[in-house]
């Protein structure tokens, strides 16, 4: 992997997830499978000591430099990253909020074309995280689990033959897997039929966050619709319920509600 401190190349040439040219891309802009993850030997973050931090990220970073086809990888220390860096990072949903904001040792190794993203020492020990442009969660899923194939033959993973992976949050034990998209639906907030989707949808286990995720506001009518618990479902289960059944749900809803708007109010709109 490089270490590298200077963002300058993420700057100057968007990730791929941006380009606007994945499957509904008019109303999806993104697909993202996110995979949290725990070394065995070490407590839980919240747990940790500073040692036990510094531990962790150096572990990670020896086990990461063997894994072959990762030559090219960018390795970025958070700890002494100046604050406009880390936001750029956040912005570009490399890194969360609370990775950006922690203390201690921590850090995020990043595809070059931004597909895909490691996080050290965020809630779990490991956030792996993959993102494709427009709605094709199938594909994130087959280039996510080759990654966590490859982690896991480096580390050892904290897992129980009957829960799962055992994560800090109850809610992410099992697969430890989060499913997530994100919609832009103008057209449901125009003609305020949007509550009344996503109340439709907290039936099913399924969730709705803003534009960065967890603890997010709405924000230029931008949505993340994603499952609310892993245990008891497997990961096909989990790319299912959100990619074949509930989001193709919400965009017939959004496509009917903006040629509502074109016939009804055209010179408004």
């Amino acid at each position: 992997m490089k270490r590298d401190a200077d963002l300058t190349q993420l700057v100057a040439n968007p990730g791929q997830w941006l380009a606007g040219t994945g499957p509904e891309s008019d109303i999806v802009i993104s697909s993202r499978i996110r995979l949290a993850r725990n070394l065995a030997e070490f407590p839980f973050v919240k747990r940790c000591s500073e040692e036990d931090l510094a531990n962790i990220k150096r572990t990670l970073q020896s086990r990461m430099d063997q894994i072959e086809y990762w030559n090219s990888i960018h390795y970025v220390e958070l700890d002494n990253l100046s604050e406009i860096d880390r936001q750029l990072l956040v912005e570009r949903q490399l890194i969360s909020r609370e990775l950006a904001d922690g203390e201690g040792s921590r850090a995020v190794a990043i595809d070059p074309a931004e597909g895909y993203s490691v996080m050290i020492n965020e809630e779990d020990h490991l956030r792996i995280q993959v993102m494709q442009s427009g709605l094709d969660l199938t594909k994130a899923w087959k280039r996510i689990n080759a990654i966590d194939d490859q982690l896991e033959s480096a580390v050892l993973y904290a897992y129980h033959p009957t829960y799962g992976y055992l994560t800090a949050c109850p809610t992410n034990v099992g697969t430890g897997l989060r499913v997530s998209v994100m919609l832009h639906l103008p057209a449901l907030v125009i003609t305020q039929q949007i509550e009344k989707v996503f109340r439709s949808m907290q039936r099913i286990n399924v969730t709705v966050r803003g534009l960065y995720g967890e603890g997010s506001q709405y924000t230029g009518d931008f949505y993340q619709v994603s499952n609310q618990v892993t245990l008891g479902h497997s990961e096909q289960d989990l790319v299912e319920l959100v990619g074949s059944k509930v989001v193709p749900d919400i965009i017939d809803y959004e496509r009917k509600a903006r040629e509502f708007l074109l016939g009804e109010s055209e010179q408004t709109l």
